[in-house]
């Protein structure tokens, strides 16, 4: 998961699609997306910060 967030390949491609709906007036669309992934981000951080990707510590 870690790679596919931290990819060059999806950020270029969110990076064009938010082009595209902001060049097309449908700033929503634009929006959720960036929201998404600062979800995905927000996620991320909060596993690396508790060393497991479980909630109850268990591995």
């Amino acid at each position: 998961m870690t790679k596919i967030i931290n990819s060059k390949l999806l950020a270029m491609l969110m990076g064009a699609w938010i082009t595209y709906c902001a060049g097309v007036g449908d700033y929503g669309g634009a929006v959720f997306l960036l929201f998404f992934y600062s979800l995905l981000l927000w996620d991320l951080n909060a596993k690396k910060a508790t060393g497991s990707d479980t909630s109850d510590g268990n591995k």
